[in-house]
């Protein structure tokens, strides 16, 4: 009689809704293996912001939101159920309030808690059991017959008609296997909110294998934290549990309700899961090596042939790093193995670039090649962002962070190459004065909506580098610099335009969630850890020496500004579009959580160009 006591499901406290399982399955589980689960929805959940210890990976999920580890003043250590309760909680407390961003552990059942739902974990779930710990530490332990020998639904037990018998929680955290969990999903009642995840490793940031089943699941998983069909994250699960139970989701959870739609196929999710695990691995390969492959040669060309051949060698460099991010554009595109992705980033922008010196004039040539990358960019955004987050210099969906849209990387380069491309146009045309600051504004206003509005999956970042470019540019169009300063009115302004639209249309962008929204935190505690994050940007170790190569050829150009100027001589429209670019760099470093790297990136194009503007300025060709 007591066993029957302990399978009867607590209707009182879940009502209509049915029950949640969140079943932990072996790992190496695969999205094709989980196809045999009946009416469930499949995909790939994103463990955690890089490298993460499964310990993390379960807090996430407790607490609907996460840091970088590097964003705590303190590693995890030692944090794992015992019994009742968690052991280590208040170190676990304790560095999650040292954290930039706003994390609550233990939210998702403090929540459940106050609405009279109950949250357990059986000892089989082991470390998974995190993830249901409530804010004071306690984890609710379900009976021991939930999960066991005693609850599998072929002994029949009198009553026990949901999909797990012996678990009658409300939410219930428990290890199963295969087998079990395909025959827990042929049983589930249709009120009832099944979630199976493939148990992570110790410490990995490989992608999961996860299939829901429940109300309206089938097909393929979708999110609108990654807008990526297959793709969720475990900062999603926790909202989509208390959507179950038609409980509003707290702005300290950053994550989403998952949904499902769309027909699956399980080979495209392997290649999905292949490619973001490759796309961080791949950057210096497909990235770095080209670039410090043609500076070599450049250089090699130049002093063996003792100047005869520097200006066509730098030419030919410049224009080959201006379209390299675009052939990165289109290998993500194809999926090549590394060796060949790394063949093409090498030799196809040389090609092009040669072919461009080959058939356009001067400035031409550099607009055009700037055209060629920013063009189809702005093409994938408008499309919904589908390429640029397999590109190796987009976003990095492998690490956690980003999912869509440019990602800081691209937002730092598409801002000059747009810049740069409009002046070189102008310069070769032969436009000046109030037609060129009309052209500057109106590339930079097409720009802001294109990179910068969510309703594209694009970064809201851009809002602010994009349209400070294009007013300092017509600034000094028009010869009038000192109105480069109303730049920042109009990023503010573009600011809460995106905003504005957003809301309006739903697209959830981060920075209206994040920031404007706030996520727990208040705004100025936002713009706080963001301004920390700028800092540790520029004293992070591994930046630090690229840092510095940039700030000394900075301060190389400043002391020889006389000679560089003189470059750029008779070409008022290329010096604007040279200003706009420096202007948005200092800006982007300012305001980014990724400073240095703006820096960086912005002395290595604006040093090529100036490098192009000698070229023309030696050769007599100074607007085409």
């Amino acid at each position: 009689m007591a066993l029957a006591d302990n399978l009867e499901v607590k209707e009182s406290a879940i009502g209509h809704h049915g029950q949640v399982t969140i079943a932990v399955l072996p790992p190496g589980t695969s999205p094709r293996d989980l196809t045999g689960l009946e009416n469930a929805a499949i995909g790939l959940l994103n463990p955690g912001l890089g490298d993460v210890s499964a310990q993390q990976t379960w807090l996430d999920v407790s607490q609907g939101a996460r840091a970088f580890d590097s964003t705590y003043d303190t590693p995890l250590d030692r944090a794992y159920p015992g019994g009742s309760s968690a052991q280590g909680w208040e170190k676990v407390i304790k560095r999650a309030n040292s954290a930039e961003s706003t994390v609550i552990p233990g939210l998702l059942a403090t929540i459940l808690a106050r609405n009279d739902l109950v949250a357990s974990a059986t000892e089989s779930a082991g470390a998974a059991a995190l993830a249901v710990v409530r804010r004071d530490g306690v984890i609710s332990r379900a009976p021991e017959a939930c999960g066991g020998p005693d609850s599998m639904i072929d002994q029949g037990v009198p009553g026990a008609d949901s999909a797990i018998p012996g678990c009658p929680d409300p939410v219930t955290i428990l290890s199963m296997t295969l087998s079990s969990a395909i025959e827990a999903s042929r049983h589930r009642r249709p009120d009832d909110l099944q979630v199976f995840i493939e148990r992570p490793p110790a410490a990995s940031g490989d992608q999961l294998s996860i299939a829901i089943a429940g109300p309206h699941m089938k097909g393929t998983l979708e999110s609108p934290s990654t807008r990526t069909d297959g793709y969720v994250l475990t900062t999603d699960i926790a909202p989509t549990i208390l959507d179950h139970f038609e409980i509003k989701v707290p702005k300290a959870m950053t994550g989403l309700p998952i949904e499902s739609g769309g027909k699956l196929d399980v080979d495209k999710l392997a290649d999905l899961e292949n490619r973001y695990q490759q796309v961080g691995k791949r950057r210096g390969a497909a990235l770095a090596i080209p670039l410090l492959l043609w500076i070599v040669l450049a250089a090699l060309v130049s002093f063996g042939s003792q100047g005869l051949y520097a200006r066509p060698a730098l030419r030919l460099l410049c224009l080959s790093t201006v379209l390299l991010p675009a052939v990165l554009l289109l290998t993500a595109a194809l999926e090549p193995s590394l060796t060949i992705e790394r063949a093409i980033a090498t030799l196809l922008p040389v090609l092009i670039a040669a072919l461009l010196m080959r058939i356009a004039p001067g400035w031409l040539a550099l607009a055009l090649a700037c055209g060629l990358t920013v063009i189809p960019y702005g093409i994938d955004m408008l499309a919904g962002s589908a390429l640029t987050p397999r590109a190796v210099i987009g976003p990095n969906p492998g690490l956690g962070a980003r999912f869509y849209g440019i990602g800081n990387e691209l937002e730092s380069t598409l801002m000059i190459l747009t810049s740069v491309g409009t002046g070189a146009a102008l310069a070769w045309a032969g436009v000046k004065g109030r037609r060129g600051a009309v052209a500057f504004l109106a590339a930079g206003l097409l720009a802001t909506v294109v990179f910068a509005a969510g309703r594209f999956g694009a970064d809201v970042g851009a809002a602010i580098v994009f349209p400070v470019a294009a007013v300092v540019a017509a600034a000094f169009a028009v010869g009038r610099p000192k109105l480069a300063w109303a730049g920042l009115a109009a990023a503010l302004l573009a600011l809460l335009l995106v905003a504005l639209a957003d809301i309006v249309s739903g697209s959830e962008t981060h920075f209206v969630r994040s920031i404007v929204g706030g996520s727990g935190g208040s705004f100025f505690e936002v713009i706080g850890h963001r301004l920390d994050a700028t800092l540790e940007s520029f004293t992070r170790v591994s930046r630090i020496p690229v840092t510095v190569v940039a700030l000394v050829v900075i301060a190389a150009g400043i002391w020889k500004r006389s000679v560089v100027l003189a470059w750029l001589a008779g070409l008022p429209m290329v010096r604007a579009a040279i200003a706009a670019a420096a202007a948005g760099s200092l800006v982007g470093a300012l305001t980014n959580d990724s400073g240095a790297l703006f820096i960086q990136v912005g002395t290595l194009y604006l040093a090529l160009v100036l490098g192009f503007a000698w070229t023309t300025a030696k050769s007599g060709q100074r607007s085409g």
